[in-house]
């Protein structure tokens, strides 16, 4: 049982599965899995308490189509050979090793990731999203065996993100499963509670574009010392949680959700933005990047004035992003808020089969 916040060896598990597929299926698998925007959570302070890596604060995200693509190969070597260029070979190595302790092959791999958009501790949940990538990969090499909803839960409590000049341990950063459900659940808008639980999924029109707006001066640093600092907050995440979560659950039960029924997103546009610009959210956040509210109040006239259905911060940030179908104005300000921009679709479907044989 793992209580604190110090790192630990790469390949651990803390919260085992044991699911036998020895043999695999395929000999070559490649996939093109899909990364998530953190719109909010649910009750921020049930991240500040390790509980041997579960985690239940909840998450309302939506899934972009920014991808990552990822080559498994069967080989005769028991040991897993990563490619040179793929990038963040601890990640790999982790998703590769739990995997293999989960279902209890033998064989060795070869893995090869393509990520054109690898921008690291932003929000973007590029570690948790190379992880569950990687996992995926290789759960449909054996041809499934692990279910969406356990391997979701098993990938989120058994997380860990890379350390400067540290290659063989991880920090344990809180995961909340996001990415992994991006990739295993159909629905650009998807809603979990509990310890990593999908309650809802929503499909998103095409209508709408996701426009991600990244801090130009943001330094980025690694995942332990950016937990190392948003511990130092965790009493401003408790606070939050305790005094809104009671609202937000009311909300989400009796406005958002019926709401959502009728393909309406105001409700839950003005949940997501009363939680990161009223109740304390983004300023809770700004361990990460000092500017955050400076740059909240600039663009805040996104959704005051409508011009996006969904205005938010994602994950921690610094990245902000806006659900839109007026594009060009939301870069506009965002481009005026210091901000350099992506413009991306929403992704409805899961991580999607390239190749297998």
């Amino acid at each position: 049982m793992k209580s604190d916040f110090t790192p630990f060896k790469i390949g651990t598990v803390f919260n085992p599965i044991n699911i036998k597929a020895e043999i695999p299926k395929y000999r070559f698998v490649k996939i093109s899995y899909p990364s998530r925007l953190n719109a909010m959570a649910l009750d921020s302070s049930k991240i500040t308490h390790n509980d041997n890596l579960q985690y239940s604060p909840g998450e309302i995200l939506f899934k972009v189509k920014l991808y990552k693509e990822v080559t498994i190969e069967v080989t005769d070597s028991p040991k897993f050979d990563i490619s040179e260029t793929s990038h963040r070979k601890p990640l790999i190595l982790h998703s590769a090793i739990i995997m293999r302790k989960a279902l209890g092959f033998k064989n060795g791999l070869k893995i090869f990731v393509k990520n054109n958009h690898d921008i690291r501790h932003v929000g973007l949940g590029s570690s948790s999203g190379l992880i569950a990538s990687v996992a995926c990969a290789i759960n449909e090499l054996y041809g499934n065996p692990i279910n969406k909803e356990i391997l979701l839960q098993y990938l989120a409590q058994n997380h860990g993100e890379e350390i400067a000049n540290n290659i063989i341990e991880l920090s344990p950063v809180q995961c909340i499963g996001g990415s992994a459900a991006a990739g295993l659940y159909k629905g650009g808008l998807i809603i979990l509670a509990g310890k990593s639980k999908v309650i809802y999924s929503a499909v998103i029109s095409d209508k709408f574009k996701i426009v991600i707006g990244i801090p130009k001066n943001f330094q980025k640093l690694d995942a332990q010392t950016l937990l190392e600092q948003e511990i130092k907050s965790f009493p401003k995440f408790i606070k939050c949680g305790l005094k809104y979560s009671p609202k937000i659950a009311y909300s989400l039960i009796h406005n958002v959700l019926p709401s959502l029924k009728d393909n309406n997103l105001k409700p839950l546009g003005d949940l997501i933005y009363d939680y990161r610009f009223k109740m304390g959210s983004i300023n809770n956040c700004s361990y990460c990047y000092k500017k955050l509210s400076i740059v909240a109040n600039k663009i805040a006239c996104i959704k005051e004035k409508n011009i996006a259905e969904i205005l938010s911060l994602s994950s921690v940030g610094p990245s902000f992003f806006a659900l839109t179908d007026k594009t060009a104005e939301c870069i506009k300000i965002f481009n005026k808020a210091n901000l350099r921009t992506i413009v991306t679709d929403v992704e409805n479907h899961t991580y999607s089969i390239l190749g297998k044989f």
